[in-house]
């Protein structure tokens, strides 16, 4: 049901790890009634967010009945480009083998392959194989979802979908050989987690958002 949905947000959501923008989206969840998971990006420092957004601490793993959602943190100190630390690798595969029965839904900042941007795809998470094999082994990760790119995009890696989300502010032109924005408006991914392990997940682009900025 409705009152069981969550928002879950994949980072970056300060454009420079400032406290006031943790504090505001805190205090606007907070106001709106809603749930959420959240993990870091690039453009976040996970400590300042931790002390700020004190209404939605930081959970590493989330379970709900047959599912559960791994947060990891694919971000570096000062650098764009993603990883999968060694200490996160551990984490995950903990958690992996504690959880041996449920369905994996795996979060993320950075994207895990190559998205056909050549000045994005240099952010790609760097050791992304040994992150598959960590995957992939446990049978039942049936998805990787992940932010950062700033467009809609949805691959098959090996085995596992990775589901990209765009942005809540503005997207980067797909395709597009350098930094180059695009057109369209805002936009969230929907997720719907259903007890056999399927998913069912699609864009939704704010129309309404773009007609209220140029009135």
């Amino acid at each position: 049901g409705r009152g069981d949905d969550k928002l879950l947000l994949t980072g970056d959501i300060a454009s420079d790890a400032q406290s006031e923008a943790y504090q505001l989206v805190d205090q606007l969840l907070l106001s709106e009634g809603k749930k959420a998971l959240w993990l870091p990006g690039n453009h976040d420092r996970k400590d300042l967010m931790q002390k700020n957004l004190v209404n939605f601490p930081f959970m590493p793993v989330f379970k709900a009945n047959n599912w559960a959602i791994i947060m990891l943190d694919s971000s570096m100190p000062e650098k764009p480009g993603g990883i999968i630390s060694k200490v996160e690798l551990q984490r995950l595969e903990q958690y992996l083998s504690d959880m041996a029965d449920k369905n994996i839904l795996v979060a993320m900042h950075h994207s895990p392959v190559e998205v056909g941007s050549y000045w994005v795809d240099q952010h790609r998470i760097s050791n992304y194989q040994q992150l598959y094999q960590r995957l992939v082994s446990h049978g039942k990760v049936k998805a990787v979802i992940n932010g950062h790119i700033h467009q809609q995009n949805e691959v098959y890696w090996g085995d596992i979908p990775v589901y990209a989300t765009p942005s809540t502010c503005f997207q980067f032109e797909p395709k597009a050989a350098e930094f180059t924005l695009g057109d369209q408006p805002p936009a969230y991914r929907w997720i719907e987690l259903h007890e056999d392990g399927y998913i069912n997940t699609g864009v939704r682009f704010l129309t309404s958002f773009c007609d209220n900025a140029k009135a």
